[in-house]
């Protein structure tokens, strides 16, 4: 990676600016924090510098990489090992701008001016930096997104058993109910270890426990109900944060971070443009039914020519229990020293995961 940070980029810089006599005065590189849970990128960098003639240029380079070489690699169980660099889809972000496919107006990807390949399942990617306009995520934005969401699945259906042969449906999330689910999230819940710890026991209400468990005896009826949905291509982690509002009005978003390449419900999208928030504890629980409700509506009115609004909610809802129910509550966190802060975030997640379990306790299968 640092001789892909070090490299000649005139040219980059001469076609990122439209100047093709520019340059090069300075030249830094700036690590990012990227966090723990992005398990495909191996660094995120921004590297920016000045021209001979005082103009300023950036990139974003983002570095990707196999499951193969993720530092926590050993916290995945042995005998799921195979199958996670299998199915683990780590090239997403690259594969939307090879597959080069259409999005609808008002959303658009980060500009990539150039995809290096440094072998052993490893790539970097030279994108656009994006300047971010100040945007309050208000129930008018939600809308805005949901309305995106639904053009993009409507313009991206895949083909049913009416109309001939279809991918596989949903076989990251197969993979990620044999794979995590099954053997990290629902064994924590059964744990009754997991329940009596400060930051769960104050916070999560007593019946949690067990409608999560019970939700839990129904994750094979709604993955059979799924498949018989309308599918589509998604985003597939299309949060707040992946849908930036860019400060020159090129779009109303530019989508980041897609992560889901093969076909899913439709609906799916909506999932974690609810959660998002969510999780971070930018969204209290008590807001989470409004924004519910107008990102449903807002994604059923778009989507009209490929769903109706029944299978919409279907998809959407049951998409949610399935990938985000047993992860609300952040038990990744137990180990930390429980701060007034992580008791705030633990009350805000275990009235998310309340939240979801009372949408799927209502899942007519």
């Amino acid at each position: 990676m640092t001789m892909a940070l070090t490299a000649d980029l005139t040219d980059l810089v001469r076609e990122s600016l439209g100047d093709p006599l520019a340059e090069i005065a300075g030249q830094h590189a700036e690590l990012l924090d990227h966090g723990p849970g992005m398990l495909s990128t191996a660094s995120l960098h921004r590297v920016h510098g000045t021209t001979t003639s005082g103009a300023t240029w950036s990139f974003f380079v983002k570095s990707i990489h196999s499951l193969r070489h993720w530092p926590g690699r050993a916290m995945i169980p042995e005998h799921l090992l195979a199958d996670a660099d299998a199915n683990f889809p780590w090239r997403a972000d690259a594969d939307v701008y090879l597959a080069d496919r259409p999005l609808p107006d008002g959303l658009r990807l980060p500009r990539m001016y150039r995809l290096d390949d440094l072998g052993d399942d490893r790539l970097v990617m030279w994108l656009e930096d994006v300047q971010v306009a100040p945007a309050e995520w208000d129930l008018n934005r939600y809308r805005c997104a949901a309305r995106l969401l639904g053009d993009l699945a409507a313009a991206q259906p895949v083909a049913g058993a009416a109309t001939g042969p279809r991918e596989p449906l949903d076989s990251h999330l197969r993979y990620y109910r044999e794979g995590p689910l099954d053997n990290v999230f629902l064994p924590a819940l059964r744990d009754p270890a997991t329940w009596r710890h400060p930051l769960v026991a104050v916070n999560a209400d007593p019946l949690l426990r067990a409608d999560l468990l019970a939700l839990a005896d129904r994750i094979d009826p709604l993955m059979e109900a799924l498949d018989r949905l309308p599918h589509t291509l998604v985003h597939g982690d299309a949060g707040p944060n992946n849908l930036l509002v860019p400060a020159d009005g090129s779009a109303e978003f530019v989508a980041i971070d897609w992560s889901w390449p093969c076909p899913a419900a439709v609906g799916f999208d909506l999932g974690q443009l609810l959660v998002g928030r969510a999780h971070t504890g930018e969204l209290d629980p008590e807001d989470l039914p409004a924004v519910h409700e107008a990102i449903e509506t807002a994604y059923a009115a778009s989507a009209d020519a490929l769903a109706s609004p029944d299978e919409v909610s279907f998809g959407y809802v049951a998409s949610l229990v399935l990938r985000s129910a047993w992860s609300a509550i952040p038990f990744e966190l137990l180990g930390q020293e429980p701060t007034p802060e992580l008791h705030e975030l633990f009350r805000k997640r275990a009235g998310l995961a309340r939240f979801i379990v009372d949408l799927g306790r209502s899942l007519d299968i």
